[in-house]
């Protein structure tokens, strides 16, 4: 575990283990964008297999944060892709993770693997306003031309 200056923090995030085998989420590196989540229990996806399993942890984030569950491109690149997640400040249940094998193959996975990752940000407060929007040159898929 990383020895952090308790100064730099921008917030408290409580984390609940609630499965004897639940790992708490773990950053590398202190300037990682994202803390490392891991399965608590052995999981395997079948070929073209969409399920959700059960992190074995709970969170509890101060208003005005949200977190989001991602994938890790490692895992993408083979064909293992995460739906990606959003957690209110207010939920209070097991983190779940939503995952699709897009392979023709199995994907395995022990106890302790890391499986996805979790990004800690703010809640912006902002108005919506109708109206009409300004054009641009800019606009629809690989807008700039790449």
């Amino acid at each position: 575990m990383l020895d952090y200056d308790k100064s730099i923090y921008d917030t408290n995030l409580i984390v609940e283990l609630r499965h004897p085998q639940a790992q708490l989420p773990h950053k590398a590196n202190i300037s990682d964008a994202c803390f490392d989540l891991y399965l608590p229990e052995d999981a395997v996806w079948a070929p073209r297999e969409t399920r959700a399993v059960d992190l074995g942890l709970a969170i509890q984030l101060e208003e005005g944060w949200e977190a989001q569950i991602r994938g890790r491109s490692g895992l993408a690149k083979r064909g293992f892709f995460v739906h990606p997640g959003t957690i209110d400040h207010l939920y209070r249940k097991n983190l779940w993770l939503i995952a699709h094998n897009l392979t023709d193959e199995p994907f395995v996975f022990k106890a302790g693997d890391r499986i996805a990752q979790v990004k800690i940000s703010r809640v912006w407060h902002v108005r919506l306003c109708p109206g009409f929007v300004d054009s641009s040159e800019r606009g629809g898929l690989g807008s700039t031309g790449r």
